[in-house]
């Protein structure tokens, strides 16, 4: 990557925004090269006079702010580009349930607050009048199919659902720490999946976060593809992309919505433990499949609930109404 090829990914990604560190210190260098004083350029982006000299005197700017990049960049690449296609998508899906969540209930006194900045495990909390927090919402997001699904959980894989079940005990331990219910809203589009939507991704951006990610001396690794993501999908005319990024919402609003509570997660989970988490039948596991999630798995026509109904219930009958479907494992 060149330095005016930097620049201007820099200049579409961050716009009148504050670059971070180390690319704030391209302004300097352009002062530099136009007769100011390093000594007072390097003061204007607040860095020392000596380390602003090493970027001056580099025969290669990019190099230098990157460093060498991976021998075998372009598969790396290639997974770069599936992570930002799956953040598109999840960050479209988020967007989806907003505008259903609030066109079906923000006529009551509940309201729908983001807690996705928290990077925590769910992304959004439902406060009441009295800004009290009454539940948690996780979206899920699953376009890949489990081929082998009727083979070793039973079930087909159209109709089935995957949840690591660490993430069904920690939903439940929130859950009953906080006395706040824990519910999992998913959402599968088929054939949507994180490597078809980074096929869209400009070139350039692809190659920038792979620079980034495998370069040592660059922190906030995760927050520049974030920045990525939220450019294309808040301005995707930038990038030429506004077509493509309407047909992927229209095609993740399109789909039935379901949900799954954490209780009912937990009672399927043990009702149903050997015959839906199969990698607890497979011998070294583990061993075998390094870096592979152990999975509970559900069937999503017989054992999800759709969000539409969940939501009608929350806007006739109330908290209540809704806390005690949930108690009992209804949703």
């Amino acid at each position: 990557m060149t330095l005016q090829e930097l620049e201007g990914v820099l200049q579409r990604l961050y716009d009148r925004e504050a670059r971070p560190p180390p690319f704030h210190l391209l302004a300097a260098l352009t002062a530099v090269r136009t007769g100011t004083p390093l000594a007072t350029a390097a003061t204007a982006v607040r860095t020392s006079a000596a380390h602003l000299k090493k970027l001056v005197e580099a025969d290669e700017p990019t190099r230098h702010l990157f460093g060498d990049a991976p021998a075998d960049f372009a598969s790396k690449a290639l997974k770069v580009r599936a992570t930002i296609g799956q953040l598109i998508i999840g960050n479209l899906a988020e967007r989806v349930f907003e505008q259903m969540y609030r066109e079906t209930v923000g006529t009551t006194e509940l309201r729908l607050e983001d807690d996705r900045h928290t990077r925590g495990d769910t992304d959004y909390l439902v406060k009441n009048g009295q800004d009290r927090p009454v539940f948690r919402l996780n979206i899920k997001f699953h376009g890949s199919q489990f081929r082998n699904a009727q083979e070793l959980v039973g079930l087909a894989p159209q109709d089935c659902f995957a949840l690591a079940t660490y993430k069904i005990y920690s939903a439940l331990q929130k859950q009953e720490r906080e006395h706040l219910p824990y519910i999992f809203v998913i959402v599968g589009v088929p054939n949507l999946t994180g490597s078809v939507v980074g096929e869209v991704v400009p070139d350039d951006l692809v190659e920038f976060a792979t620079l980034a990610r495998h370069a040592s001396k660059i922190v906030g690794k995760r927050k520049i593809e974030d920045v990525i993501v939220s450019a294309i999908t808040n301005r995707p005319q930038a990038f030429n992309l506004s077509e493509q990024m309407r047909q992927f919402e229209e095609r993740i609003r399109n789909v039935l919505w379901r949900v799954l509570s954490a209780r009912k997660a937990d009672a399927l989970l043990r009702e149903k433990l050997f015959e839906r988490a199969y990698a607890l039948r497979v011998r070294a596991f583990a061993k075998n499949y390094g870096g592979a999630e152990l999975d509970m798995h559900f069937s999503v026509s017989q054992e999800l609930v759709s969000l539409e109904e969940l939501l009608r219930v929350l806007r006739d009958g109330g908290l209540q109404a809704l806390s005690v479907y949930l108690e009992r494992g209804t949703f």
